[in-house]
């Protein structure tokens, strides 16, 4: 009798806070869409209902949550507010559901990552097929326009011809799977720094991710780096071609992970050496600004993957 009336109390809470986390889902919602000003700081937050809840409950009734969640979404802001409520609802439902399994810190932002890059590649096709949309042409037409108004409040000539322009257009079609990527994982990592430190007043045990100094990559990337440098020599790949899509798109991700990997070596040389903890972050702030240093970052990353650079130093006496 005490069971069934303890499991009955456990699933009137979870009907009464699932209500209360969609109310709050809601507001959160209609702040994003139709509140100008304040509405990237309503997206910030759209993932918290789904963490907390999912961090509290079993699959069960977190999906319920995003069921309901969808169906409100369309009430409330209509069709284009649907992809919205399903990209964060499943992202959520994962990481709050891994977060109830104290799964560690980065195996949560990994599955949060591919989940969400899931949604924007889904909603992309979506999107392409059912409105019939070239989000290249539609990005080249605004590009040469700009470049246009600019040259012309200035007073002067395009500084570039009509097939560098278009060179510029090919190359950022060419790396949209890596934009997706790279959107997807730095979108997740922005949403954990903003909603973990809410998860952790309200007592919920999450667990952290390692200190970006601890990040080591694996040498095989170095590896993949030089095998599609030397591809290219021996078959230059050409715009437009399927080879052309690989190389650039793997280049741009592999040299993104040489420069993590130089600049986790950054943070870890100046933790050694005890330096301010500004010193580092200034420093990569900096080579964001002047490619040189980026460059000198990446060289580093190269250097510790090859020979175990701090391996090396942490010897020395």
């Amino acid at each position: 009798m005490a069971n069934e009336r303890s499991v009955g109390v456990r699933r009137t809470n979870a009907i009464t806070e699932g209500a209360m986390m969609l109310a709050i889902f809601t507001v959160l919602l209609m702040v994003s869409v139709y509140v100008p000003i304040v509405s990237i700081a309503g997206a910030l937050f759209l993932l918290l209902p789904f963490l907390i809840y999912s961090a509290k409950y079993p699959a069960g009734p977190a999906l319920g949550l995003l069921a309901g969640a969808v169906a409100v979404s369309f009430i409330a802001g209509g069709v284009v507010s649907v992809p919205i409520a399903v990209m964060y609802g499943t992202t959520g439902v994962v990481m709050g559901n891994m977060i109830r399994r104290q799964s560690e810190g980065w195996i949560v932002y990994m599955a949060g990552s591919l989940v969400f890059l899931m949604n924007i590649v889904i909603q992309y096709v979506g999107a392409v097929l059912l409105f019939d949309i070239s989000f290249l042409s539609e990005f080249g037409r605004t590009f040469k326009q700009s470049m246009l108004e600019t040259s012309s409040m200035l007073g002067q000539e395009l500084p570039y011809s009509e097939d560098e322009i278009d060179s510029v257009i090919q190359y950022v079609g060419a790396l949209l799977p890596t934009v997706f990527v790279l959107a997807a994982f730095v979108a997740v990592l922005l949403l954990m720094l903003v909603n973990y430190p809410i998860l952790k007043r309200l007592r919920i045990e999450v667990k952290p991710l390692q200190p970006f100094r601890t990040v080591r990559l694996p040498r095989s990337i170095l590896w993949y780096y030089l095998l599609f440098m030397a591809g290219a020599l021996f078959a230059r790949p050409e715009t437009g071609t399927a080879w052309y899509d690989v190389y650039v798109n793997a280049m741009f991700i592999l040299q993104a992970c040489l420069y993590i990997h130089g600049l986790s070596f950054v943070f870890d040389f100046a933790y050694s050496k005890k330096w301010p903890k500004a010193v580092p972050v200034i420093l990569a702030v900096l080579s964001i600004l002047f490619v040189p240093l980026l460059y000198l970052i990446r060289l580093l990353g190269i250097i510790d993957l090859g020979f175990d650079l701090r391996q090396r130093m942490q010897k020395k006496p």
